[in-house]
């Protein structure tokens, strides 16, 4: 759901800011008063291309800010793979353009690019009406309604985990593929390799850890004497040692305290220094006499550490990850063994995915075109209320025939992990005419109405999402004005809906109203826009009832009109 849209220097905007809130919020004004203009903002935040015109005459760049709320777990997830930092339930997303064209784009105040933001665009919020289509523009999406509409998760995701097992079996059978001569080949190069590492024989994941402790001690052996001895001489040993020179201030602490007995305590203090300095003192001499200069053993700590070294170069960076290696290198070279009798069963395998997969993709085939033709019929009613009564709707199934002879084992072109299904909505817009794709006849406001008709049969989107209607009202008025209230009331109860309208019956039935107005201000034209409560709002369906002519008939039926959207 978008929470707030926020926009400056941008076309006529100077700086604007626009709370909206769950339900259905109507835009209104007088013609070229700026109602497309927050559309067009919206579609730049989501990801659309950005051009220097956009920029308000003397600023050096606009900006759109949206606060949206994040309610899709899918979002939230496509969020964190990509390392965006999110609130739990907030999503910030920001689009600068400059006098060139270029600009910046930011999540949650985090650079991203602004093919990151068309791409979780789906998730936020769908704009539909002159050129923005991104809904019924992509066969994928088509295909994602009809399979909503049949109620086909389950068997969508069956068929995906089946292409995806049988990909993996053609995979595995690729590998085994080879020719017998590089089979050959790979086989006395592991041999090779698992003899090098055996010959080391490791057997300690940390052998190299703890030999490298060990080589410390020994080549610094009389570094560690000296050091060790010196601190043995200079705490207990030496004329002047700590030992020494603490047992002096001991006695003269004594002495003192028979003056003053207020120093018995430190006499105290003193006793326990000493008898901590002489167990350290002792510490140190019996680890100087443990200290043994072994050159023989060094040489042996030294080679073999060279040798590990020298697998590492070769087989990984820790004794762990040549283990690793070795282990990996042992089954690749009896699978390399057993390769004849692994690929005879990768074919038994290979069928037996082939057809799984094909028997669910068939099953789910049949699922969408039932679903399909259900579709057909209810959109044409829905589009008959919506004006369009002339116009034919079908949803086409193609596939892409393969090649003569093709492995029944292998996939054919049309078979993916969608399924064996390519959707395309066709549209006739007048009697005679063919067939032909959606996107390529159709008109913004017959896109909007068209998008409307489908989204009143079976939304794709939770509660949350923002779905922008732009011209939906074009050509139209009278008793299809009211159906199109009726139709985008009923669907904003499950989802949050914007949309602009130049037509009182629409407008009636919004939850919040707001009124775009065009104005000059110190000499320059701004766009402003107002919350609209209720008395404005029956001036504001009034003047669109009969513009500045507002009698008090007028203003009675606007307010009637009011009143019976709320039935």
């Amino acid at each position: 759901m978008l929470k707030c849209l926020e926009v400056q220097q941008f076309a006529l905007i100077e700086n604007l800011q626009v709370e909206f809130a769950e339900g259905l919020s109507l835009l209104t004004g007088e013609t070229g008063s700026g109602k497309s203009i927050l559309v067009d903002a919206l579609s730049l935040l989501l990801g659309e291309k950005a051009h220097g015109e956009m920029i308000r005459t003397g600023a050096e760049k606009a900006v759109v800010t949206g606060l949206f709320e994040l309610a899709d777990p899918a979002l939230r997830a496509r969020l964190e793979a990509a390392g965006l930092e999110h609130a739990a339930d907030e999503l910030i997303i920001k689009r600068e353009v400059s006098q060139s064209g270029k600009g910046r784009a930011f999540i949650n105040s985090q650079m991203v690019s602004v093919g990151f933001l068309k791409e979780i665009a789906r998730f936020l919020a769908d704009i539909h009406g002159q050129n923005e289509q991104q809904t019924l523009s992509e066969s994928d999406s088509q295909l994602a309604f009809v399979d909503a509409l049949a109620d086909a998760e389950a068997p969508v995701a069956e068929v995906r985990e089946l292409y995806a097992h049988w990909q993996d079996v053609l995979q595995q059978m690729a590998r085994l593929q080879n020719s017998e001569q590089e089979r050959l080949r790979n086989m006395d190069w592991l041999r090779f390799q698992l003899d090098e590492i055996e010959k080391v024989k490791l057997k300690d994941p940390e052998e190299d850890e703890s030999l490298a402790a060990e080589h410390a001690l020994l080549a610094n052996a009389d570094k560690l004497f000296q050091l060790s001895s010196q601190a043995y001489a200079g705490l207990y040993e030496a004329e002047n040692s700590a030992s020494a020179t603490i047992k002096q201030a001991s006695r003269q602490v004594e002495e003192l305290s028979r003056v003053d007995p207020r120093c018995a305590a430190f006499l105290e203090q003193l006793q326990a220094a000493r008898i901590a300095v002489d167990d350290v003192a002792l510490s140190l001499r019996e680890y100087s006499l443990r200290i043994e200069a072994d050159p023989k053993r060094l040489e042996q700590v030294e080679a073999r550490l060279a040798e590990i070294e020298r697998l590492k170069r070769k087989y990984g960076k820790t004794v762990k990850e040549i283990l690793a290696f070795h282990d990996r290198s042992k089954r690749d070279l009896a699978s390399l063994l057993t390769a004849d009798e692994n690929l005879a069963q990768l074919g038994k395998d290979r069928l037996s995915a082939a057809s799984r997969y094909r028997d669910a993709a068939q099953l789910l085939s049949e699922k969408r075109k039932a679903a399909a033709r259900v579709l057909e019929k209810t959109v044409a009613k829905e589009l008959a209320e919506l004006a369009m009564q002339r116009c034919r709707f079908r949803v086409a199934f193609s596939k892409t025939r393969a090649e003569p002879g093709i492995d029944g084992g292998l996939p054919a072109a049309w078979e993916t992990a969608a399924g064996i299904d390519e959707v395309e909505f066709l549209l006739s817009p007048n009697p005679g005419e063919d067939l032909k794709p959606l996107v390529k006849i159709a008109s913004g406001g017959e896109i909007s109405r068209i998008m409307l008709a489908l989204k009143s049969v079976r939304t794709l989107d939770g509660r949350g999402k923002c779905l922008v209607f732009d011209e939906v009202d074009s050509g139209i008025g009278g008793q299809t004005a009211d159906v199109i209230g009726q139709k985008l009331k009923r669907l904003s109860q499950k989802n949050q809906v914007i949309c602009v309208t130049h037509l009182p019956q629409i407008a009636s039935y919004a939850d919040r109203h707001y009124f775009i107005e065009k104005r000059v201000e110190k000499g320059r034209t701004v766009t402003r826009v107002a919350l609209l409560q209720h008395q404005d709002r029956v001036q504001e369906i009034a003047r669109m009832i009969s513009g500045e002519r507002k009698t008090e008939s007028v203003l009675k039926h606007a307010a009637e009109m009011l009143k019976d959207s709320r039935r």
